[in-house]
């Protein structure tokens, strides 16, 4: 593997992930680069984090990095727990279970999944009214929509930002994310 494999693999994960990788969210996102195949991808397991495919299909697959434990943690809120059966989950599953069916969702289902927000760690009322309202009337738009507690939420965007720009500053300075050596304020 290149070093500029390496590099970019690194910024990658630091730009769509920096606060699951800072431990603030439990999961995120992102499409599948070309270069992926070559990524040093079991290197996640070191900063405490899994890598899966959610969505395969051949010019677009979306990679779903998460931190099991704040997953699991996040899954068994009473809210959630009840709203996951709505859009078909069983009633009591596993992370893993959970995770398989979000993937048949993402193949299976013609319309994006937008229950994903809870596995991301999105409020639970913003998760619910962006699928109510059909992304329409939200009272403030930054990385997911927000109907519930704007003024939490924007310090949260705010939060997340910083993160996600201290640890590209530790890159391009030379750090890496996989020696655990974060910078102080992420």
């Amino acid at each position: 593997m290149t070093r500029g494999v390496h590099r970019e693999f690194e910024l990658t994960l630091a730009i769509h992930c920096a606060p699951v990788l800072a431990g603030y969210k439990p999961a995120a996102l992102f499409p599948k680069p070309g270069w992926w195949k070559a990524a040093p991808i079991h290197k996640v397991s070191t900063c405490g984090l899994r890598c899966v495919p959610i969505k395969r299909q051949e010019k677009n697959t979306i990679i779903f990095v998460y931190r099991p434990v704040l997953l699991e943690l996040t899954l068994r809120r009473p809210v959630i727990r009840h709203a996951l059966p709505e859009f078909g989950y069983p009633a009591a599953g596993s992370v893993t279970e959970y995770l398989a069916f979000l993937a048949g969702r993402f193949r299976q289902s013609p319309e994006f999944p937008h229950e994903v927000g809870f596995f991301l760690g999105y409020p639970p009322e913003d998760v619910l009214g962006f699928i109510r309202h059909k992304g329409a009337h939200c009272k403030l738009c930054g990385p997911w929509k927000v109907y519930g507690d704007a003024e939490k939420s924007g310090v949260l965007f705010a939060e997340y930002a910083r993160c996600k720009q201290k640890l590209l500053e530790h890159i391009q300075g030379g750090g890496t994310i996989f020696a655990g050596s974060f910078p102080a304020a992420v």
